[in-house]
């Protein structure tokens, strides 16, 4: 049986997989973003992850 870590992995592995399909199908095309669309979404802050707050064994 597998961990819900693990199936949330296969479900991401299975959208790239999709993703990278798309792309070389020429159905999805991923572009540079602009200077202005740079400027109207500036890059986030890294998020904090806070710590585990299950005891480690």
């Amino acid at each position: 049986m597998k961990s819900t870590r693990e199936r949330a992995e296969e479900r991401r592995d299975a959208k790239l997989e999709q993703i990278r399909e798309q792309v070389e199908s020429g159905s999805l095309v991923i572009r540079d973003m602009t200077a202005e669309e740079r400027e109207q979404y500036p890059p986030r802050p890294a998020s904090h992850r806070r710590p585990s707050r299950r005891p480690s064994v």
